[in-house]
This record gives structure tokens, C-alpha cells and sequence, in this order.
């Protein structure tokens, strides 16, 4: 009896390692297409060439301080870029 609890706690062990693992890979995950947009949107902001509808939302996000602005910018801007290339994908499709 004690070698079946045993090896059931090993297996639910094994079961938690492994939903922690595949959790924290998937959060990770990032494609190509992923940093392209990151460059782009780091560009842009380094050209000056920003959204000033996303730059005034970063800047809110980040209560003033522009360096967290300009990362909050990034990420709104990449998520600006997804949401427009699926529309794209939808509508072509």
C-alpha cells in the first residue's frame, strides 16, 4: 500500500512539474513575426514616429515617467500591429 501512494504522489509530482514547465514555455514563446514587430515599434519610437493616441495611452499607463512610457509604448504598439494583422488575415480569409 505504501509503494502505490508513493508512486501516486510521484506521478502527481511529475503531473505538476510538467503542467509548470509547458505553462512557463508557452508564456515565452514568441515567433518570428513577434520581433519583427518589437523592432519596428522600437524604430518608430526612436524616429519619432509614434501614435500619438498610444503614446498619450502609455504615458497615462505610466503616470508621466517617460522611460516606462516609452516601454508601454512598445507594447501597445506591438499589440496595435497583432490586432491589425489579423484583421488582415480575417478579412483576406
Amino acid at each position: 500500500m505504501a509503494t502505490y501512494i508513493a508512486f501516486l504522489a510521484l506521478a502527481a509530482l511529475a503531473g505538476v512539474c510538467y503542467f509548470i514547465y509547458v505553462r512557463s514555455t508557452a508564456a515565452q514563446a514568441t515567433d518570428e513575426q513577434d520581433l519583427q514587430r518589437y523592432m519596428i515599434a522600437n524604430r518608430e519610437l526612436h524616429l519619432e514616429r509614434i501614435d500619438p493616441a498610444l503614446w498619450k495611452t502609455a504615458m497615462q499607463i505610466a503616470h508621466g515617467d517617460e522611460g516606462v512610457a516609452r516601454a508601454r509604448y512598445i507594447e501597445l504598439r506591438v499589440g496595435q500591429m497583432k490586432r491589425e494583422a489579423a484583421a488582415e488575415t480575417d478579412a483576406a480569409g
